[in-house]
């Protein structure tokens, strides 16, 4: 029993892997090649090594004759079954600051994305803005604050962009404010708090941003000195999307902590 157990522990293991690796080799072939899909396909393919027994007892056995191979193959392990381990708890994290609901009335942040070269909002900006116009159109007293400055590689800056949609769909231009400077997402909150000072806009914030983004942007919030309560509203993030972008934030939040920002 406990063999046959262990035979469907490790399938489902493969299948788990090898749903990810396409995830992650498919936002390589769409030109977003970063940190989070490198990683998750290395991770991937150790965890798909691991399972097939007869292959790792191959590997394994192979690596072991010399010393140097033999350390390669423990630090390797050791390394992949740490990142499992890390990954997990920081995942399990970001999901409970993507399920914390925003207070009555708060004001809702919308972090930038990036915005094409013919002026449209990228699938990820559309997203968050479509997420901001479902909030606001249920908290019709609540405002917004669309934040993002102009890239060197966009048109127009991506407040701007968020403002021109939400406009075009019925939204009072009252209701918006525009931060138009930051490159960054700690930028984007840090000039977001000073516009919240100015007008005094409540203290509570709804961030509007995709759900793998919400525990990095609490983060810079509590590091930026707002007081209030911090909800999420979600984005409708592409399903593929979420795996490589959710491993790149395994190492963007030790770096916000770790790295002084400004």
């Amino acid at each position: 029993m406990k063999k046959v157990l262990g035979n469907i522990f490790r399938f489902l293991m493969i299948a788990i892997a090898a749903v990810m690796l396409g995830c992650f080799v498919e936002t390589m072939f769409s030109n977003m090649i970063n940190i989070g899909n490198i990683v998750g396909c290395a991770l991937c393919l150790w965890i798909i090594c691991v399972c097939i027994k007869p292959l790792h007892h191959r590997i394994r056995d192979s690596l072991k004759k010399i010393k140097f191979t033999s350390f390669i193959y423990r630090f390797v392990s050791f390394l992949f079954i740490f990142l499992s381990i890390y990954g997990a708890i920081v995942t399990g994290a970001m999901v409970y600051a993507a399920l914390q609901p925003p207070a009555q009335g708060a004001t809702a942040l919308v972090l930038g994305a990036y915005v094409r070269p013919n002026g449209e909002p990228s699938n990820m900006l559309n997203g968050r803005i479509m997420a901001a116009e479902e909030y606001l159109n249920e908290n019709p007293n609540t405002d917004a604050i669309l934040t993002g400055g102009q890239g060197d590689n966009e048109v127009m800056s991506e407040a701007d962009c968020m403002y021109r949609v939400l406009t075009d769909d019925g939204i009072s231009p009252d209701r918006l404010y525009r931060e138009v400077e930051a490159n960054n997402t700690f930028k984007n909150i840090v000039n977001s708090k000073r516009i919240i000072e100015d007008n005094s806009l409540g203290d509570d914030i709804a961030v509007c941003t995709d759900g793998f983004h919400q525990l990095r942007a609490r983060l810079i919030a509590s590091q930026t000195g707002i007081s209030g309560k911090i909800g999420a509203v979600n984005a409708k993030t592409r399903l593929w999307y979420i795996p490589t972008y959710a491993v790149r934030e395994w190492f963007a939040l030790p770096y916000q902590l770790i790295v002084p920002q400004h």
